[in-house]
């Protein structure tokens, strides 16, 4: 679904994201802005091969 409850928390977390990034770079905490900037892809990717690796459907594919 295009606007389904996961997708739409998933835009609302990156919003938020950046307007924390945001708020933080204008601010003069930079060192928070930086953290966020190498730690969301890296949960992100985490997060991703996780759903791979525990997917029913995928496991059924292969």
């Amino acid at each position: 679904m295009l606007f389904g409850p996961g997708m739409l928390l998933a835009a609302g977390a990156t919003i938020g994201i950046a307007l924390v990034d945001k708020v933080c770079e204008e601010l003069g905490i930079h060192w928070l802005g930086t953290a966020l900037k190498l730690i969301i892809p890296i949960v992100g990717f985490a997060l991703a091969i996780y759903f791979i690796e525990t997917n029913p459907i995928l496991r059924w594919l292969k």
